[in-house]
């Protein structure tokens, strides 16, 4: 199979320089867009598997810092992380054996926090009732309960990765 490269026409040799470095323009931008669009794409779809916000009160920051959290969760230990932000009541969904899962009412103070069983094993009965009890019921109270979401993200990482017995990917 040939390709065939289309002719540039041009009444002079510089007309045919800048039709052929204007198409050249053409193809390199509609390249880079497709690239930014497909990144854009991407990113949407592991933001919408990570975090699920209906109160529409995250902010990109803070969605970003949710979404780096699962993207290392799943790097250096193989589990996935779920976290669903409801106006009202929920119900959580199925899950299977390696997704941690927390589940916020905000308006009716509710929480729901689901580990798999080897996390909830190596994290503790206590310390996973603190981060219900000590970090997100108060938050509902004083409402800076999304970053209170970071605080325990960061909780859960650094208890794991103490038990780990240093640092991630030592």
């Amino acid at each position: 199979m040939r390709v065939a490269i289309p002719k540039v026409h041009g009444k002079s040799p510089r007309e045919k320089l800048i039709r052929t470095l204007a198409l050249v323009l053409i193809f390199a931008v509609v390249a880079w867009a497709f690239m930014k669009n497909n990144e854009r794409v991407l990113d949407t779809l592991n933001r919408e598997g990570a975090i699920y916000d209906e109160t529409s009160t995250l902010d990109e920051g803070q969605k970003k810092f949710i979404v780096s959290f699962t993207r290392a969760l799943k790097s250096e230990y193989g589990m996935n992380c779920r976290i669903q932000i409801f106006g009202g009541d929920f119900v959580v969904p199925e899950l299977d054996a390696k997704t941690m899962y927390i589940g916020l009412a905000p308006a009716i103070g509710a929480v729901e926090l689901r580990f798999p069983p080897m996390m909830r094993q190596a994290l503790g009965a206590d310390f996973i009732e603190s981060l219900k009890t000590e970090h997100f019921l108060p938050s509902f109270e004083t409402n800076d309960w999304p970053m209170e979401i970071q605080i325990v993200l960061a909780a859960i990482f650094e208890k794991l990765s103490q038990l780990e017995g240093g640092a991630p990917g030592e």
